[in-house]
């Protein structure tokens, strides 16, 4: 199963609450990478509302294929876990980020250390829970918390691919009063598939811990602009409108409650 669809929307690294979606700005790029906007003049940009941008699956083709001069090296890391680094140092500058900590058998994704305050942040992709190209996934989601909780006394926060990349969700993991914000816009692995008996109440507990769950449920995560934010209608909203696609691959195992899964213009 692929995971990602076809771009949809623009992400800003200096406005991530609000906006939501797939092409990364020139200027983002080299700020992520450490390099210089000269030193991508043989990316192909595309224009879209007055900005350079590039799909994020064709730029990390590039910068997996080192064809991106003075970038730091892709090894080991995510696109979404270094718009998770540039993001925690925009909102904590002091922070100490330490990635990659081996912790018995597992890695740790990162540790993060704010006014002698130390959280693990995991980031875990559509593989964690559900049928990929990777097969099925090794273990429940949060075997790993656990274990690495029970050994360190440090917190883990699970950040999975639904919990959008934004400064509130930063917030959240150390604020208590902060909420945060869920968001899907290409992914083409849904609630629906997810393999574990617990799906739905996995997905509400991770939510939860971001302050990003309310009465609505998940349903906010497919819509167009909700929540004030810049945000693509997830497509498979219309194709579900269309008949093309079955709404209950948005409805987790565990759970039959429509009005936490099903946006209202699908659901009748």
């Amino acid at each position: 199963m692929n995971i990602l669809g076809k771009g949809e929307g623009i992400f800003k690294l200096n406005d991530s609450d609000k906006t939501v979606g797939s092409y990364l700005i020139k200027e983002d790029i080299a700020q992520l990478l450490s390099i210089q906007v000269s030193d991508l003049s043989s990316v192909k940009f595309e224009t879209i509302n007055s900005y350079d941008v590039i799909d994020e699956i064709k730029f990390m083709k590039l910068w997996y294929d080192n064809k991106i001069p003075n970038a730091i090296p892709p090894a080991k890391t995510s696109l979404d876990e270094l718009i998770l680094k540039n993001l925690l140092k925009k909102a904590y500058p002091n922070s100490t980020i330490i990635t990659q900590e081996k912790i018995g058998r597992y890695s740790m994704d990162f540790k993060i250390t704010i006014n002698g305050i130390t959280k693990y942040i995991e980031f875990d992709g559509p593989h964690h829970f559900s049928i990929t190209r990777y097969g099925p996934p090794k273990k429940h989601p949060f075997d790993k918390k656990k274990t690495v909780e029970d050994k360190t006394g440090i917190e883990v926060i699970n950040w999975p691919y639904w919990i959008q990349r934004c400064n509130s969700n930063i917030k959240a993991i150390f604020e208590n009063d902060k909420n945060g914000l869920g968001a899907l816009w290409s992914t083409k692995v849904h609630f629906g598939d997810f393999v574990f008996d617990d799906s739905a109440q996995i997905i509400k507990d991770m939510c939860l811990r971001f302050g990003a769950w309310s009465i609505t449920g998940a349903c906010d995560f497919y819509e167009e602009n909700s929540k004030n934010r810049i945000k693509p209608e997830h497509p498979i909203i219309e194709k579900i409108k269309s008949g093309k696609e079955n709404r209950g691959r948005l409805i987790p195992k565990g759970s039959t409650d429509l009005e936490l899964w099903i946006p209202e213009k699908i659901r009748i």
